[in-house]
């Protein structure tokens, strides 16, 4: 995001601090700036950390079906098939179901960053309309839509979704997985196991764990992870998953996985149960400081497990992933949007750029909300509920919670601190000018 002295509204600037010893979140490390070293995996070149690939096709149905790999695809995207519905819909100005080449002109508006000439757009059109007709269906449209456009995560004054124009259509999985990888995953008998709701956010959308797992490793790859990363999130919750079921006994499987893909890919696997369990925690995997290893409960083995802080983006990137992959992409509700930014706003600087695009959509979809909205939220569903909340949960809340929570330190510092003028805005300089490190002390 560039500098820029326009004014940012207190609850949406207040959300966009980096958590931690960090005041400036809207300059971050590029991918290729991330200091890790990482050991040489079995399944990548030991010389390079990074893995240039060509972007991968939802036409490879070799690891995924159609239906999977577009769900893929608007993860990628960040827009889900009713929203892009909800634009040809506004596109069909008369109603007749589909859209025509004076139409098309309405498309403007969603991509502020493009020039519709006459020549663009005929050249839209013939590109779109793939059956030739003379029309755009909403099938035709949302095909194109999901691999050629993809979300800014902020809309204009009217509301309207601001979109960028992919330089490169996206092509999921075009390079498939390699074959001895497709073939553990057969034999681990993950396709027969059924994906649940384990996040209030979540849906399972009917998949079964193998397309989850192949989904994160498709997206770990299109956001520039080295390729023994992207390896380990094709098994990351095999050991444990978010509900605690085990697909296999890792005490059986560790020498296994070491041996089949490499130390590193297996102690990735080894960690991130632990690391996923510690993501709501002030001293978790997203909300420790970042900078050192930390130690967060080993929930396979009980004790302690300590994360090395080479290693800690990688799991964070995970983390990301897992959740970005089953995350209700529909929902603009500003509070869950606002939650989801502070769970991971500590770790900015530390993830890849595709990662980082992700959380900070959650921001821009999170304004207008407050701290104390999302403290309400939370417990308003487990009292809803009926049940007790757990003591995880118990912990988590009161990083939300006045006087003392992390959170409200930090919205109630840039109300004071920030708006130096008092106008009720706050421009760029004053900003980067206000001190919050009191609230991580």
């Amino acid at each position: 995001m560039a500098r820029s002295s326009s004014a940012l509204g207190l609850a949406s600037a207040a959300a966009f601090l980096a958590i931690g010893a960090y005041t400036d979140a809207f300059t971050v490390p590029s991918q290729s700036q991330r200091s890790i070293s990482a050991a040489p995996s079995l399944l990548t070149n030991s010389n390079s950390r990074h893995i240039s690939r060509p972007a991968a096709s939802f036409t490879s149905l070799a690891v995924l079906s159609k239906e999977q790999a577009l769900h893929t695809a608007e993860r990628l995207a960040g827009m889900s098939r009713g929203e892009i519905q909800h634009i040809f819909e506004d596109l069909d100005a008369d109603g007749s179901g589909s859209i025509d080449l004076s139409e098309l002109d309405l498309l403007a508006k969603y991509f502020p960053g493009e020039t519709f000439t006459p020549e663009i757009r005929a050249k839209l059109m013939k590109e779109i309309d793939t059956d030739g007709n003379g029309e755009i269906d909403a099938e035709e449209f949302y095909q194109w839509m999901v691999v050629n456009a993809k979300s800014d995560g902020s809309a204009d004054s009217k509301g309207t979704k601001q979109m960028q124009m992919r330089q490169a259509r996206l092509e999921v999985g075009k390079d498939g997985i390699d074959p001895h990888l497709m073939e553990l995953l057969d034999e681990l008998g993950v396709g027969a196991v059924v994906q649940k709701v384990t996040h209030p956010l979540h849906s399972a959308f009917g998949r079964t764990l193998y397309d989850h797992f192949v989904s994160c490793y498709l997206i770990s790859n299109e956001w520039g992870n080295p390729e023994f990363v992207a390896v380990a999130n094709l098994f990351h919750a095999l050991y444990q998953r978010g509900d605690g079921m085990r697909a296999v006994d890792f005490t059986e499987y560790r020498p296994k996985l070491q041996e089949k893909l490499g130390k590193d890919v297996e102690q990735l696997i080894y960690l991130f149960p632990s690391a996923h369990k510690s993501a709501l925690l002030a001293d978790g995997i997203l909300m420790a400081p970042i900078g050192e290893d930390i130690e967060v409960p080993n929930v396979l083995e009980g004790g302690m497990v300590t994360i090395p802080k080479d290693l800690r983006p990688y799991l964070v990137d995970m983390e990301v992933i897992n959740s970005h992959d089953q995350h209700v992409l529909e929902n603009s509700n500003p509070v869950h949007n606002l939650w989801s930014f502070y769970q991971h706003a500590t770790v900015l600087p530390i993830m890849s750029e595709g990662a980082r695009e992700s959380i900070i959509e959650y921001q821009k979809r999170g304004a207008g909300a407050t701290v104390a909205d999302v403290l309400n939220w939370h417990e308003s569903r487990f009292a809803e509920s009926g049940k007790e909340v757990p003591e995880l949960w118990q912990k988590h809340l009161e990083l939300f919670r006045a006087p003392d929570g992390k959170f409200v330190c930090v919205e109630e510092n840039m109300k004071r601190l920030a708006d130096k003028d008092g106008d009720g805005e706050i421009d760029w300089d004053e900003f980067v000018s206000a001190d919050f490190q009191q609230c991580f002390v």
